[in-house]
């Protein structure tokens, strides 16, 4: 079982996904999965996260039509086997400590995210 169970909703964000994807792979803290959750996205979202899981078994994905980003969610969370869990928003990227902290403290309160989309502020 994993130590932490990031869900991603994934939703019409295909050129800020790679990023977002990215960031995750970067993580120092190694017992982590991933679970994307495809929205029913119209763009190329899903075969991005169809591609993340071929190249990596830490990502997981699950693909259902568009019910919103609290079904997808919830999706995820269903899905999730990780003693801790951590909403993502797929436009995010993750600083590569933040699981670690997680893990270690079992408080995200001091991790950070950036935004992925160019402009965007970075939230703590």
């Amino acid at each position: 079982m994993p130590e932490i169970s990031m869900i991603v909703p994934v939703y019409n964000v295909e050129q800020y996904l790679p990023a977002a994807l990215d960031s995750l792979r970067a993580q120092t803290c190694p017992d982590w999965e991933a679970i994307l959750v495809d929205d029913g996205s119209p763009d190329g979202c899903g075969a991005l996260c169809d591609a993340a899981a071929r190249q990596d078994a830490r990502f997981r994905v699950i693909h259902q039509k568009n019910a919103g980003v609290g079904a997808a969610r919830n999706a995820g969370l269903a899905a999730a086997r990780g003693t801790y869990v951590q909403f993502l928003d797929s436009d995010d990227a993750l600083e590569p400590q933040m699981e670690d902290a997680v893990a270690n403290k079992g408080n995200t309160r001091w991790g950070r995210c950036r935004d992925a989309r160019p402009g965007r502020r970075t939230r703590t």
